[in-house]
Order: C-alpha cells, then structure tokens, then sequence
C-alpha cells in the first residue's frame, strides 16, 4: 500500500532515535562535571607518589594499574553530557599517550584544570571564543619555551628518567641498559612469564615499527611461519587465494592443515579482508604487517632487507601473481606482533645477511645527507636485530599486569629521552613555565593568561598532595625558589636541584601533554549547544 507523502515523513522520523538539545549553560556545567569524575579517577595516580587505581571487569580478576590511562578508558557515565567531558580528558590522554608513551595521568590533570579555570573565566563574562583563542596562544608560548628548556641526555641520566617513571631504580637500571644496546630503533619487548621476579634477556632479531592492525589489543604470535614478502599491491580477494593455494602446495599441505604465515608488505582491501576473514574461520593463522609509511625508496629497501632476513624474494610488480611459487616463500622461527610493532626472530647469521649489512656500511660511509644516513643506520640497527625482552614475573597475574603498564611505560619515556633530551622533573618545568611572562625566563617577553597560569600551579599541586605534603606552603615554597629548584618526592620535602639529583622528564613527554591538554581545553570550552540522544529503556 502507498503511503501519502507526508505520512512516510513521519514513519521515517519516528524510526529515528530522538536527540536532546542541551542548552550552553547546562553543557559547560555537565561537561565539567565529567571532566572532574575523570580527573578525580585519574589525579590519584599521578607523580613518584601515586597510588593504584583498581577497575572491575565484567568478570575475573580486578586491574591494578597507575596507568592514567588505562584509568580514564574505564571511565563512562549513562549520563550522556557529563560522559562528554569525561570522554574529551581521556582522547587528550591518548593522544599524548599515543606519541609520547607516557604522560596520561599528567595530561587528564593539567587539562582538566585548563577546562575548569576556562569555564570558571566564562561564568566571570568573558567570551568563549576569545577564552578559546587565548589558550591557543598560550600552547604556543609554553611549546617555545619548553624547547629552550630541553637538555642533552647523558647516557648515565637514562636510569633515573626509567626510574622516575617505573618507579623502581632496579627496573630503571634494566631498562635504561637496554635502550643503549639496542639504539634508538633496536626492539624491546615485554612478556608475562612464568617466573617470580623479572628478567631481561637479548635477542638478535628484526624490529619493525608496523603491527598487525586487526588485532584490538595485546599480542599475537606465531611459531615457525613461513613469509610473503610483496612489494605489489595485492588488492582483489583472488590475489590472496592464489598465494594461499600456492603455498599449500609448494610446501605439500594437505586439506586440513593450518599453514600459519606471515604477510609483509602492501596487502590490502579485499586481499587483506580474505587474509582476516580465513583468520577467523580458523582456515590459516597468520599476521598481516602493512609496509611502514616510508619516504623516496626506503620503503623498498625495507621490503628486500625482511625478505633476505626471511630468506626468499620480494614479489613485485614484475612478477605475475600466477608465477608464485616457492622461491618467494621464506621463513623465520617466530614473530611476534601486536597493534602498533613486530619482531621476527630467525638466524640471522646467514651469508645474504652479512652481505647486505656490508654493503649498506659501504653506502653510509659515502653519504653525506644526515637524514638518508639515519635510515641507512636504522636497517643495519634491524639486520643485525639488536632486541631486548623483559620477561616479567610476579605471584599473581594482577601483578604481573600492573609491573608490565610500568615498564612499558618506562621503556617509551627512556627511549624519547635518548632521542630528544630530558628537563628538569618533579613538576619544576611547570613552575618554571608558569613564570612566562615576568621576566624571569628568556622568553620574558611572551605572555601566558591567567588560566593557564593557574593550571600550571594546580597540576604540582596535585603532585604534593600525592605525596602528602602541604600544597599551598609548598607550592608558595618552590616558586620562591632558585630556577631548577623542587622536591624529590621518592626522598624528601626539602629543595633540591632536581637535575642534578635525577628528577628529570623526556622532553616529549611534557611536549605531548601541553599539547594535548590546552587543545582540549580550547576546542571543549568553545561548546554553545549540546546534541546528544535521548536514553531509552529496552524491553
């Protein structure tokens, strides 16, 4: 039957989940209600003295973690405006997170008190946009001066930056040793193991800065795969088929038998979908590594070096998908892959091996471009497959959880150390930043407003109400004090050059959680109307 026109409208509407308008007013003040439950959630594991927070899961055992977060994640409200502003600290958290591997807990504090201070400027009159504006303008003045504030890392410092952020001088030892094994590009990685207290231990294999993008999380391994190294685009589900069959039949598996592979390289769309989905019908175990986003020919070199790691050739544009066949299958012992990373381990003692790393020294000897001999450094650093491997032990698997956040946490913070320079830590670089302004840093002349000033204050405040000490008296205590003055809050109460007792922070830890936070508290603050929709019980 043919509905008048006007009636299908409004069937067609009433199919449509109904949305609320929430008023400016009422946003800001339930967006900042979120924002405060997040930051409650989260300020408490913030700094050297900052206690665990537990979660539930919806069964087993609980979290414990100091992660912030790995906290903020966890935190949602069935109250749809206040869950935005809880929602706005935890992306800032992992951004920040997402390039500097640590830092969340401090980028969730500073940003909720740029929020706080910003929406307590609107209640005083002033306009949102400008309110907007101005923290812009004062994450460009901090970002500058920060720079200037970076120092050069010396090799000996990068035990206490590992220990600052693990918490712990035995694992700050054992990592900062490994960041200077294995380079600045070398592998680390961390497992659960069935031993009481934690181990770290080399092995040579090949790193690579690209994971296996349909796992959501954790880690995915595989023992003895082979591997299909393609530097052609391999689009159409038939380009997947073909390589499957041919690897059944070249290595003689029979209907039944699960060949487990690795993929390298540029599969992608349906190819990539048919790999997955035979994955999850349980017809092949494999890992899917995408070629890492790479510049000029370096992505092709890459290609060829896995591929004379793995012993076989590079299948490229020149070669038909129907002349697949065993010269382009090779092998590696393990991989093992997550998200974001993956590490091949093989033998990597071969004649093809040395060959290629000899000609690669040849190449760096030559080259007079800083930036091409730095690639040239990082696949001589992946050939010779420097890898590092915490093995991490505890009586409990809650525990054992809670030391791996650490590590891993601790292991990003050294290596962005290592790579781009420390500043002072215990939350003097954020004193320091707050005198912006008044002369007191070369940057005098560069102003920062009153909210973010006030930020600043609050997020070391929070690092000595952690710590149980006096906020106000201390705070007034250490902006009274001589520049790269603070507390060493693992020891005492009392002012030191914190520097020079090895209360330091990677520069790019502060760097993220500036940026991350003030664009937050920028882009939320700007809000003038809410839309979200209606909560509706289910039958």
């Amino acid at each position: 039957m043919k509905h008048p026109p006007e009636r299908e409208d409004r069937i067609i509407a009433e199919q449509k989940e109904n949305r609320i308008l929430i008023p400016e007013e009422t946003l800001r003040a339930k967006v900042l209600e979120g924002a405060k439950a997040a930051y409650d959630a989260v300020s408490t594991t913030y700094g050297p003295k900052g206690k665990n927070v537990i979660i539930e899961r919806g069964f087993g055992r609980p979290t414990y973690t100091r992660d912030g977060l790995t906290v903020v994640e966890q935190v949602f409200f069935s109250d749809r405006p206040k869950n935005m502003g809880a929602q706005a600290l935890a992306e800032a958290s992992r951004n920040a997170n997402n390039i500097s591997g640590d830092g969340s807990s401090l980028t969730v504090v500073l940003g909720y008190h740029q929020l706080r201070y910003a929406t307590q400027a609107v209640a005083a009159g002033q306009h949102p946009m400008d309110i907007s504006e101005t923290l812009t303008n004062d994450s460009r003045a901090l970002l500058a001066a920060l720079k200037d504030m970076v120092i050069p890392v010396k090799d000996e410092q990068l035990k206490e930056v590992a220990t600052v952020s693990s918490g712990d001088p035995l694992i700050g030892q054992l990592i900062a040793e490994a960041v200077l094994y294995v380079g600045e590009d070398g592998g680390i990685l961390t497992e659960k193991a069935p031993i009481m207290e934690i181990e770290r231990e080399y092995i040579d294999g090949y790193y690579l800065q690209s994971g296996f993008t349909a796992l959501q999380a954790g880690k995915k391994e595989l023992v003895d795969p082979f591997v299909i190294v393609s530097g052609k685009r391999l689009s159409s589900s038939a380009d997947a088929i073909e390589i499957l069959n041919g690897i059944m039949k070249a290595k003689g598996l029979q209907a039944g038998q699960i060949p487990r592979v690795l993929f390298v390289g540029n599969i992608e769309d349906a190819a990539y979908l048919t790999i997955v989905n035979s994955i999850n019908d349980g017809q092949i175990d494999a890992v899917v590594i995408k070629t890492p986003p790479m510049y000029g020919e370096y992505g092709k070199y890459l290609l060829e070096d896995i591929a004379i790691y793995a012993g076989c050739d590079v299948l490229t544009d020149n070669h038909a998908i129907r002349t697949f066949g065993p010269r382009f299958i090779g092998a590696v012992d393990k991989v093992i892959a997550n998200k974001s990373e993956s590490t091949l381990f093989a033998d990597n003692e071969t004649e093809a091996i040395t060959a290629r790393v000899a000609v690669i020294k040849d190449q760096l000897e030559a080259e007079e471009v800083p930036a091409v001999a730095e690639k040239l450094k990082d696949r001589v650093a992946k050939l010779e497959g420097k890898i590092a491997i915490f093995k991490i032990g505890a009586p409990t698997d809650t525990s054992k959880e809670e030391i791996e956040f650490r590590i891993e946490d601790a292991i990003n913070s050294t290596r962005h150390a290592h790579r781009e320079g420390i500043v002072p830590g215990g939350g003097v670089t954020l004193l320091e930043l707050n005198k912006l302004g008044n002369g007191e840093l070369a940057n005098g002349s560069i102003q920062i407003s009153q909210i973010t000033r006030n930020a600043l204050r609050a997020t070391f405040k929070q690092l000595l109400i952690n710590a149980n000490l006096p906020s106000e008296l201390k705070l007034d205590e250490a902006l009274k004090a001589k520049k790269g003055y603070g507390y060493n809050l693992k020891k005492s109460d009392k002012l030191v050059n914190v520097v020079a007792e090895g209360v330091i922070d990677p520069y790019v830890v502060l760097r993220e959680a500036i940026t991350h936070a003030t664009s937050m508290a920028a882009e939320t603050i700007k809000a003038g109307m809410g839309v979200v929709f209606e909560n509706t019980e289910k039958s």
